[in-house]
C-alpha cells in the first residue's frame, strides 16, 4: 500500500471525527435548549447525556489515531 493511500484512508476518518465532534456539540446544546424551553429534565438529560458520549468517544478516537 502507497503512502498516499494511507494518507487519504486517515483523513476520511479524520473527517468522520470532526463530524462526531460537532454532533456531540449539537446534541448538548439541543439538551440545554429542550430543558429551558420545559421539556422536562429527563429529555434534556436523555440529549446531553448521549451528546456528551459522542463527544468523548470522537475526542478519544482523533488522539488515539
Amino acid at each position: 500500500m502507497s503512502e498516499q493511500e494511507v494518507r487519504h484512508g486517515t483523513s476520511r476518518y479524520r473527517v468522520y471525527q470532526v463530524v462526531g465532534i460537532v454532533l456531540g456539540v449539537l446534541f448538548i446544546a439541543l439538551g440545554v435548549v429542550a430543558f429551558l424551553s420545559g421539556g422536562g429534565p429527563i429529555i434534556a438529560a436523555i440529549a446531553a447525556i448521549g451528546g456528551l458520549a459522542v463527544l468523548i468517544t470522537s475526542i478519544i478516537t482523533m488522539v488515539r489515531s
